[in-house]
């Protein structure tokens, strides 16, 4: 017996009418008899009595409405449960690399949280290399994270905003008061990076090799507050996006005579559908964004 058998039974028992039932149902009036029929078959029950144009159920049949009422019943419910889930995930794994994690952080875990407070968040603070990786495995859901478009076919990109990659040093630091500074400048510079799960990394390596020269770290961390300690402690300076330095970080931040920007954006799965949950916390890094 099949859940299509069980529903047409139960339709043509409600109207006791084929002729009806088959309106209801949008299918043809033969198709509803043959399934009846092989209904029959397969059970071995006279399920109907005829009395003129309707038809009426035998006791057998009755007792079998009752199973099969039952039984559409919870796959009614079943189908909801399922709607439910796949348009209200109240997980949501995310990305949130450490160079935006300090301006989209404190407002996620602070404002979001008591706007959403039945949504939960598992952020993962990651490079940027690393979070599109991850999506791409979907062991994530979004990534708030910086991007070349178009570098990977397998996702979705849509851009947020632009920030510039910067020089950041010590204050003391003979270059710290200078409005720009240009590769030569900084050839012999000690630099303390972020290491290569971030973009900065790939950037800054390239503008380097664009000068046929190599950049002279001495340290690389994937911690941004690792590498800010190291130059506070006027070890050596550093290239971050620009909205990864705060006021508090006391560091001076200097422009590139050749402006780096990276673009900072929402990153998800194509092809994966987007929940009613992920379109909340879309909109909110959304609007977040233009206020800044």
């Amino acid at each position: 017996m099949t859940l299509i058998q069980m529903r047409y039974f139960a339709e043509v028992c409600h109207w006791q009418n084929i002729t009806k039932a088959a309106e209801q149902l949008h299918v043809s009036q033969p198709t509803i008899s043959v399934a009846l029929r092989a209904l029959e078959e397969e059970t071995e029950l006279q399920l109907f009595q005829r009395e003129g144009r309707k038809l009426m159920l035998t006791s057998d049949g009755g007792r079998l409405l009752g199973k099969v009422t039952h039984i559409l019943e919870q796959m009614r419910q079943l189908e909801e449960d399922v709607h439910a889930m796949a348009h209200h995930r109240n997980l949501i794994r995310m990305a949130l690399p450490l160079q935006l994690g300090t301006q989209f952080l404190p407002q996620i875990l602070g404002e979001f949280h008591q706007l959403h407070p039945e949504l939960e968040l598992d952020i993962i603070e990651s490079g940027g290399i690393s979070a599109l990786q991850m999506i791409e495995e979907e062991k994530l859901d979004i990534a708030l994270t910086n991007y070349e478009t178009g570098s990977n076919p397998k996702l979705d990109y849509e851009q947020l905003s632009t920030c510039e990659i910067c020089f950041v040093t010590y204050p003391e630091h003979p270059l710290a008061g200078r409005k720009s500074v240009s590769c030569e400048d900084l050839a012999e510079e000690p630099l303390v990076m972020l290491d290569s799960s971030f973009l900065v990394y790939q950037e800054i390596h390239e503008l380097y090799a664009r000068h046929n020269k190599q950049p002279r770290v001495i340290h690389y961390s994937p911690y941004l507050h690792t590498i800010k300690n190291l130059v506070r402690h006027q070890l050596g300076s550093t290239f971050l996006a620009r909205p990864a330095i705060l006021p508090d970080d006391h560091l001076a931040v200097v422009s590139l005579t050749e402006p780096i920007l990276l673009k900072s954006g929402i990153i998800t799965k194509k092809g994966r559908p987007l929940y009613a949950d992920d379109k909340v916390l879309i909109h909110y890094l959304q609007d977040i964004t233009r206020k800044l």
